[in-house]
């Protein structure tokens, strides 16, 4: 390894429980979230698979550098670090912006000619062929967007709140909101990978839109419902977890 690609991947990973050896899990946090979303995964999954979380621009530790309000900006970036780092069976999970992200990142890396992911968790996110059914806000003025923020069950109040935060923080959610607002998905082959679904009980994900994600992946695929809203990622994670354990044991 390099002594660049070691400084591409100290900037974006964050190993949970070092180079733990087993299935390499990528995990993807939702808008405004950091790696430390990820945090106490290893124990929870167990041995066998090491938990690397991605520490996207412009949050925790990276807060002073300006998120990327594009798909397309962010992967050209991430992907050949991720390429950089396949060295066995790997796997990724997304949730919310996230689950869109480890979507099309996996779908670059197989184009590219990396191995296909063995799986994919795509967590509270329709199918990204789905229509766009958010209202769109990245480009209101500062007070509307900042009530919008608020209005969301999937952004901490606390942090919303917190004056001096959110003065750092609202230009990275205003750029991962852009982000999505302008994703637009491109036909392509399906992965060939297992892939599951995870939505919450109290989440607005259209059951319908969450089933189209069958048609993007070629092995098996199924979808789990977890306890809460959009933030049973944090609220109910060893739930989260144990799916996710067990669709790396293969156990469906």
């Amino acid at each position: 390894m390099t002594a660049a690609t070691d400084a591409a991947q100290a900037r974006w990973f964050r190993d949970q429980n070092g180079r733990a050896g087993g299935i390499r899990l990528f995990c993807l946090p939702p808008a405004g979230a950091g790696a430390s979303t990820f945090r106490g995964w290893p124990e929870m999954l167990g041995p066998g698979v090491q938990v690397t979380a991605i520490q996207l621009p412009g949050r925790e530790d990276r807060i002073r550098e300006p998120a990327y309000d594009r798909l397309d900006g962010l992967l050209d970036e991430l992907v050949p670090v991720l390429a950089g780092a396949l060295d066995g069976p790997y796997a990724l999970f997304g949730h919310s912006m996230g689950a869109l992200i480890a979507y099309e990142a996996a779908r670059r890396l197989v184009a590219q000619g990396a191995p296909p992911p063995v799986h994919l968790f795509a967590s509270a996110h329709g199918a990204p062929h789905a229509p766009y059914r958010r209202s769109y806000v990245s480009s209101l003025p500062e007070p509307e967007f900042k009530r919008a923020m608020m209005s969301l069950n999937e952004i901490p109040k606390a942090a919303i709140e917190e004056a001096a935060f959110l003065s750092l923080l609202l230009p990275t959610l205003r750029a991962d909101f852009q982000l999505c607002e302008t994703y637009r998905y491109a036909d392509g082959e399906p992965l060939p990978c297992r892939l599951t679904a995870l939505v919450g009980a109290d989440d607005d994900v259209s059951p319908m839109d969450l089933a189209l994600w069958r048609e993007l992946n070629t092995g098996p695929f199924r979808i789990r419902v977890i306890d809460g809203d959009v933030t049973f990622l944090v609220k109910h994670r060893r739930q989260v977890a144990e799916v996710v354990r067990a669709g790396l044991a293969g156990e469906f």
